[in-house]
C-alpha cells in the first residue's frame, strides 16, 4: 500500500469529547516531521475554520485554518461563484465563513437555504422557517449528510437526518457539500497536490469516511476503533476498511515504521 498523503477525519479520530486522544497530537507531529502532507477533512458545521484551528492548536495540534476542508467553506465558495443568496441555518460562528467568502445572505427570499448543524438552536420556528423558504422555490444545501456524530455528552443528531426531514417534506432534494459527497475527497487530493490514488482517509465512520473516500477513488480507507465506531461497522459497508486500527496513534505508529498491514480487516465478500 503506497500512500504519499492523508485525509484525516477530526471528531472521533484525532479528538473525543473536546480533549485531544492520547497520542494523537505527538502522532501528528511526528508524521508532519516525516514529510508526509495531511489535510483535515471535516463535516463538522457548528464553528468556522478559524474556530476550529484555535481550538485543536489549543489541544497541541498547531493546526492552520487553510489546513482543514469544511463543508461550509465549500459551500461558501460555491454560492459566491454563482452569485446568488442564501438563508444560513447555522451557528453563528459558522456563519462567519461565508459572510468571509463574500456570499450575499438573505432571510426574506433567498436563492439557496445552507443547512448547517444547529444543535440547541434547532427550533420547530427555524424548521418551518426553513420549510417555508423551500416551499417557496429555495434550493437545499446540507452541509454534510452525516446521520449522528459523538458529542460531549453522547450520541448527537447530524445535518443528515434534518435534511431527510426537509427532502421528505417538499420534494427538494439537498446538493450535500462534504462527506460522503465525492467532491470533497477530489479536493482534499487537489489541496495535497496528490493523484487520489495515493491519498488515505482515516475516519472512525466506517460509511461517510472510509466507504465513501474509497468509491471517490482514494487509494485507501483506514478505519480507527475510537470515536463513533462500533464493533461490527467495519462488516457493514462496502468498500470495507483496508485496514484497521485501535486508534490514530496505533495508525500513525504502523504507518512510521512502515508496518501498515496492522490488523487487517477479513477478506470482502465477491
Amino acid at each position: 500500500m503506497s500512500i504519499d498523503g492523508l485525509l484525516l477525519d477530526i471528531d472521533g479520530v484525532l479528538i473525543q469529547d473536546g480533549a485531544a486522544i492520547p497520542g494523537a497530537p505527538d502522532a501528528l507531529r511526528a508524521i508532519g516531521e516525516r514529510g508526509l502532507p495531511f489535510r483535515l477533512v471535516t463535516n463538522g458545521s457548528q464553528k468556522s475554520r478559524a474556530t476550529l484551528a484555535r481550538q485543536l492548536t489549543a489541544l497541541g495540534f498547531g493546526i492552520e485554518a487553510a489546513a482543514i476542508l469544511t463543508p461550509a467553506t465549500a459551500a461558501a465558495r460555491y454560492l459566491r461563484d454563482r452569485g446568488t443568496t442564501a438563508y444560513l441555518a447555522t451557528r453563528e460562528d459558522t456563519r462567519a465563513d461565508f459572510r468571509e467568502t463574500g456570499v450575499a445572505v438573505d432571510d426574506q427570499r433567498p436563492d439557496y437555504v445552507v443547512l448547517g448543524d444547529l444543535g440547541e438552536d434547532l427550533s420547530y420556528a427555524e424548521l418551518n422557517r426553513v420549510l417555508r423558504f423551500l416551499l417557496g422555490g429555495a434550493e437545499l444545501i446540507a452541509l454534510g449528510r452525516t446521520r449522528i456524530w459523538r458529542a460531549p455528552d453522547g450520541p448527537a443528531l447530524d445535518v443528515g437526518p434534518i435534511a431527510a426531514l426537509f427532502e421528505e417534506a417538499t420534494g427538494v432534494t439537498a446538493a450535500v457539500f462534504g462527506k460522503p459527497d465525492p467532491a470533497v475527497f477530489r479536493e482534499g487530493a487537489r489541496a495535497l497536490g496528490l493523484d487520489r490514488a495515493l491519498v488515505a482517509m482515516v475516519g472512525d465512520d466506517a460509511e461517510v469516511d472510509v466507504a465513501a473516500g474509497r468509491k471517490a477513488g482514494l487509494g485507501a480507507g483506514l478505519l480507527v476503533r475510537t470515536g463513533k465506531y462500533r464493533p461490527g461497522d467495519e462488516s457493514r459497508h462496502t468498500p470495507r476498511p483496508d485496514v484497521i486500527y485501535a486508534s490514530f496513534p496505533a495508525f500513525a505508529e504502523a504507518l512510521l515504521k512502515g508496518e501498515m498491514s496492522a490488523e487487517k480487516p477479513q477478506p470482502q465478500d465477491d
